[in-house]
């Protein structure tokens, strides 16, 4: 007699990472997990009357898929040609941009999470269930599956169980730690200067080739509104309302700013007595200040998406470890 060929069918949950990728796949009896590498496959299967438990818990998780890769590359390889592009495009590439990146911060650290599934003598990770919204729709397939190879457990003894090892579940359990005021991640003076960063270094790449004063005075009301955000982050960290966190990114922006101011004084200084050394109609290019702008600007985008990641962070670190469906 020919052996029945397995059929399975596919669970959700995909990773395809530019180097390694991971699907679940449902058999008759077990759960087959595929792993890649390379052009290498490692196949382990789980057999439902082994399994014991599967567990989710919420985690960060940073996920590139070579699609997002492919599209990231094209997109900001148009950026490059930005200082032809009038300023309206500019700063809604930009916009696009940041939303874009912000979105994915904030996908991978709220809705990221790590499961895995314990048997009696193995704890194997689910690479390919990286989201909360996978991991419970996967464990509404399985869930069915299991109960009918292993059987339920009644309710009523479940909760008297958990009745009768309520000293000892307590004893086990750690203490939490309380809160402390003064590890805030942040506050509405810190999210306005998380703002005032994106804000205005989109404003600055954008504008960088024009040579419009009205555009040279809304950057510089920017970067005081920057100025002031850092000031009042600074007194709240004294004060003990905002962590260190934060407080290390209004330095590092109060550093850049001073930085820049020096060296921009010191160019100019430089550019005006060669212009007066050279004569009429030999005066040099300007593009170095323009490159010094973008790159200032460029680093303070930089800090306030690092200042976002700080935000998301102490917005949603109280949220339970555990998911449940």
């Amino acid at each position: 007699m020919a052996p029945v060929e397995e059929k399975y069918r596919r669970l959700p949950g995909r990773r395809r990472g530019v180097i390694s990728g991971a699907s679940l796949w449902m058999g008759s009896d077990h759960i087959l997990l595929v792993k890649s590498a390379w052009f290498r496959e490692e196949y382990k299967r789980f057999y439902l009357r082994d399994i014991q438990a599967i567990v989710v818990a919420r985690g960060s998780r940073f996920y590139f898929s070579v699609p997002m890769l492919v599209i990231a590359v094209v997109w900001l390889f148009s950026g490059l040609t930005m200082g032809a592009w009038p300023a309206s495009f500019a700063i809604g590439w930009g916009a696009i941009t940041t939303a874009a990146v912000a979105a994915w911060l904030a996908i991978s650290m709220v809705g990221g999470c790590r499961c895995r599934l314990y048997t009696a003598v193995s704890r194997d990770e689910l690479p390919s269930l990286f989201r909360t919204w996978t991991a419970r729709r996967f464990l509404r397939q399985l869930q069915p599956r299991i109960e009918q190879v292993q059987g339920t457990v009644d309710a009523s003894w479940t909760e008297a169980e958990r009745g009768n090892a309520g000293p000892l579940v307590a004893a086990m359990a750690p203490a939490e730690a309380p809160r402390n005021a003064a590890a805030a991640g942040h506050t509405l003076a810190s999210d306005l200067f998380v703002l005032s960063l994106v804000v205005s270094s989109i404003v600055g790449l954008a504008t960088a080739h024009s040579a419009d004063v009205l555009w040279n005075r809304v950057n510089t009301g920017l970067n005081l509104v920057q100025l002031a955000g850092a000031a009042v982050v600074l007194v709240q960290h004294s004060r003990r309302i905002l962590g260190r966190a934060m407080q290390r990114v209004a330095v590092a922006s109060l550093l850049l700013t001073g930085i820049t101011f020096y060296v921009q004084t010191f160019s100019f200084a430089f550019v005006n007595g060669v212009r007066m050394g050279a004569g009429p109609g030999q005066a040099p290019t300007v593009l170095p200040f323009v490159v010094a702008h973008q790159v200032t600007y460029g680093l303070d985008l930089l800090l306030g998406l690092i200042g976002a990641i700080i935000t998301l962070r102490g917005t949603y670190r109280d949220d339970p470890d555990m998911i449940k469906d």
